[in-house]
């Protein structure tokens, strides 16, 4: 979307040839759905820039724009080499707080392009203009102040401005990123903020009850969570249980947050003697706590899930689970889904807006869990699919990927795929990842995964796995997904040794199906 002139858009036509100006002059795929009282706010707006300045029809606004798939919108953003300019226009009266809280989380968005941000808000029917100063407060502006900050001798940005705004910028973790998380360096989605608003809402009504939310990874269902946690933690104390093992990423949390106690799903039972202190008398665990939250709540065992559920008594109790409505049944254990789901009373909500992963990964990974019936033309310019015939051929892709940066698991339980190998199928370490075990929980720009023989197509098109003899080495799909949906920018698959699953992930690039 390209900026455009607001001296232009506000010139009196009628409204369907309006919106055929603003598409024009934008570049937008889609016409704009434009609002008479923006409009006439608008034109208050331009009447005034006028008394007081020259030259308005040579400004230049990015005007009604939104961040891609966060559904934060701005109405005028000028951006220039020096500067942005923020305008938010309001018809009617609204209150200095409101207002306040508005210019400040559209600082927050913008300050992504590392310039000075000069924030203001025009009240057309008052004809009020203020502005939100260094420290956070609203003042009455001038016009000459602005039209001067406007007319200054800097380049417009005369490019798309989608390519300045990556959603990722914004999706924090607690875990990856505990300092920005407890400075509240973060701002919601206005589907989070709904989800949270319901779900706070009962629980202070009612102190009980279920709920879930569900979605794909890069969705934010952790901050969310723990986003619920600060709040309901501001009176009582909560418990935290992960069920994956996050290692030191809890530790700044653990000193930091006093009314949050994290515990691992790995202390709930006595799941063998692997030098973990379990819980074994649990009719106690969540005496001191409001409310219990789950995240990832999909690799809970059922055992563990209904002694979480016995525990917690009429407690309310929130999960967070990923979404894998897309994995063939058969490599699903959904049992504790099934259990959740199940639940009287349980709010179920799910989060479809997807911020960590770009639409073109999202895609390409879907189609290969499950190729879609039918010819679909779609194009996968970020993602690869080569052949190897053996293990040094796939050695030696693999080399030349690391050697571009891509990001590679050398994990000798072979979870995702394939060992690290060198030319004689020996394991190596990673040269370019200190610690070759560890998760790439917020992300990695360019991933590389290697997929063997182990895999195959069933006759629906969902991709299956086979067993190894050695159960410490399963090839797991659902594993696998979780994997591939680390990668943010660029993914690479090398398969190894299994032409069918070749042919299947190449259809899916050509955007067709065979039977298999």
């Amino acid at each position: 979307m390209k900026s455009v002139s607001v001296y232009a858009i506000t010139r009196q036509q009628n409204m369907e040839q309006l919106q055929k100006l603003e598409r024009q002059l934008s570049g937008r795929e889609h016409f704009l759905r434009l609002r008479e009282w923006e409009l006439d706010s608008m034109r208050a707006l331009v009447k005034q820039l006028e008394l007081h300045m020259q030259k308005v029809s040579a400004l230049r606004f990015f005007y009604s724009f939104q961040i891609p798939r966060l559904g934060k919108e701005f109405d005028l953003i000028q951006i220039k080499d020096e500067h942005i300019v923020n305008i938010e226009l309001k018809s009617g009266a609204v209150s200095d707080e409101m207002i306040k809280k508005q210019l400040i989380q559209n600082r927050y968005y913008l300050s992504v392009l590392t310039r000075p941000i000069y924030s203001y808000t025009y009240i057309s029917s008052e004809n009020r203009l203020v502005r939100l100063t260094n420290h956070d407060h609203i003042v009455e502006a001038d016009w000459e102040s602005l039209c001067d900050i406007l007319s200054r001798d800097s380049r417009d940005y005369q490019g798309d401005i989608e390519e300045l705004f990556k959603a990722e910028y914004y999706l924090i973790s607690p875990l990856t990123d505990p300092v920005k998380f407890l400075n509240k360096e973060y701002f919601l989605t206005s589907q989070q903020r709904d989800i949270r608003r319901q779900i706070l809402r009962k629980i202070r009504a009612e102190h009980s009850g279920y709920f879930l939310f569900t979605g794909l990874p890069g969705t934010g269902k952790t901050l969310l969570l723990y986003d619920i946690a600060m709040e309901l933690s501001d009176r009582r104390k909560v418990c935290m249980i992960h069920c994956s093992e996050a290692g030191k990423k809890w530790e700044i949390l653990h000193e930091r947050l006093h009314r949050i106690d994290f515990l691992s799903d790995s202390r709930l039972l006595d799941d063998g003697d692997d030098g973990i202190d379990v819980i074994h008398d649990g009719k106690d665990i969540f005496a001191e706590y409001s409310a219990v939250l789950v995240d990832e709540a999909h690799l809970l065992s059922v055992e563990k899930l209904r002694f979480i559920l016995r525990c917690a008594g009429d407690r309310p109790v929130i999960f967070s689970s990923d979404s894998e409505d897309m994995i063939s049944p058969y490599e699903l254990d959904r049992g504790n889904l099934h259990v959740i789901e199940g639940l009287p009373g349980i709010q179920i909500f799910r989060l479809t807006n997807r911020i960590r992963t770009n639409a073109e990964l999202s895609s390409f990974i879907q189609n290969i869990m499950h190729i879609p019936a039918g010819r679909r033309l779609k194009e996968y310019p970020h993602i690869e699919v080569v052949y190897a015939n053996d293990d040094g051929e796939a050695a030696n892709l693999l080399e030349d990927y690391r050697a571009r940066g891509y990001w590679y698991k050398a994990d000798g339980g072979n979870s995702y795929g394939s060992r690290d190998m060198d030319g004689n199928g020996n394991t190596e370490d990673n040269p370019n990842e200190d610690d070759r075990n560890a998760e790439p929980s917020g992300g990695v720009d360019s991933l590389v995964v290697v997929m063997d023989d182990h895999y195959y197509y069933d006759e629906e098109g969902y991709l299956r796995s086979l067993e190894a003899k050695d159960r410490a080495n399963v090839f797991n799909v659902r594993s696998l997904f979780h994997y591939l949906n680390q990668a943010k920018e660029i993914l690479a698959i090398v398969v190894k040794g299994n032409p069918e699953v070749y042919a299947g992930l190449m259809n899916v690039l050509q955007g067709k199906r065979e039977k298999y």
